[in-house]
């Protein structure tokens, strides 16, 4: 495994962090109770993210590092359907599709 593999994985990591994360933000503003839990966990997995994407840094170049990043968009479109119950429409798995493909794109260039 290359160093700019690993780096590719941990900002792929990054970006599934960062999409729990926001779930938690959003588990925040339901669960009034514990929104405080909910909104400490999401920092936590913030600082994690920021920790290991610096790390990654190291082994790819930020301008492939950015885009793959957007992974995120996609773990929160599927969490978010899965857990919390939202709806995702046609339109929107169309756009996650898409960012897949580029996601993708970026990860396999040399």
């Amino acid at each position: 495994m290359t160093m700019v593999t690993i780096g590719v994985l941990l900002v792929v990591l990054c970006g599934i962090i960062e999409g729990v994360a926001q779930l938690f933000f959003k588990k925040s503003a339901l669960a009034v109770e514990k929104k405080r839990s909910w909104v400490g966990a999401g920092i936590v997995l913030f600082i994690l993210q920021a920790l290991l994407y610096t790390g990654a840094l190291q082994f790819v170049e930020i301008s492939t590092a950015f885009p793959i990043g957007s992974i995120s968009y996609v773990v929160v479109a599927v969490l978010s359907q899965q857990l919390l119950k939202e709806p995702v429409t046609r339109a929107r798995w169309f756009g996650i599709c898409l960012i897949m493909a580029g996601v993708t794109l970026l990860a396999a260039q040399p």
